[in-house]
């Protein structure tokens, strides 16, 4: 049977990325299951620099940004009453609550025999060099736009993996709030089905050799 190509996602808060990238660079974090000696290896293959610093200060963007907008359609409704208790709230954070947090945290990978063993010392370059291009491929189509704001290729642990980062921005435009700027996750075809992210998956790696995952 062909290896089952393995996508999966989390939720990830905008506070969190100082802690992310400390562990994506093995400066903190559990350590423990990474060769430290092959980090060396591990390659950053797309990203902006300070890409960090440019999502949060999006972010505190859109929260001062949303609230003004709210603030003037509350004024043209003559709504005073409710313009102060927006003024005592304050500030909002640009998403709906969600576990985890509104940026989605991914990884792509496939089980180690695939590359030929375990660690980077065993592995085929030519599959590793196959699998990168297919993944990075498969990244930048199903997050256009800006939307993958950081991938990065892990020699490091016993299986090679892509570690990646997106975030979805759309706005929306309300009587009530105005022109509202908000991360929507869900937006993303490939975030708001698993299952569809996965028959996506399989069709990408397919002419490697690699299997869609098994439906759940």
């Amino acid at each position: 049977p062909k290896p089952p190509i393995v996508l999966r996602f989390q939720g990830l808060h905008p506070d969190n990325l100082g802690r992310f990238d400390m562990h994506d660079h093995r400066n903190g974090g559990d350590l423990s299951h990474v060769d430290l000696d092959a980090s060396e290896l591990n390659e950053v293959l797309h990203c902006e620099p300070k890409w960090q610093e440019t999502i949060k200060a999006e972010v505190a963007a859109a929260k001062r940004n949303n609230f003004r907008e709210r603030m003037q359609a509350l004024r043209k409704k003559g709504r005073k009453a409710e313009r102060e208790a927006l003024i005592a709230e304050g500030e909002s954070d640009p998403w709906r609550r969600c576990s985890g947090g509104p940026l989605r945290e991914g990884i792509l990978t496939i089980n180690k025999e695939w590359f030929g063993g375990t660690g980077q010392a065993e592995w085929d370059a030519e599959k590793v060099a196959a699998f990168k291009k297919a993944a990075m491929d498969f990244l930048l189509k199903h997050f256009p736009e800006g939307q993958l704001r950081y991938a990065n290729a892990h020699h490091d642990e016993e299986a090679f993996h892509i570690h990646f980062v997106a975030a979805v921005w759309t706005e929306k435009v309300t009587a009530n709030r105005g022109q509202q700027v908000l991360l929507q996750a869900s937006l993303n075809p490939l975030l708001k089905n698993y299952e569809h992210a996965q028959d996506l998956a399989g069709e990408a790696f397919a002419p490697l050799g690699i299997a869609r995952g098994e439906r759940r």
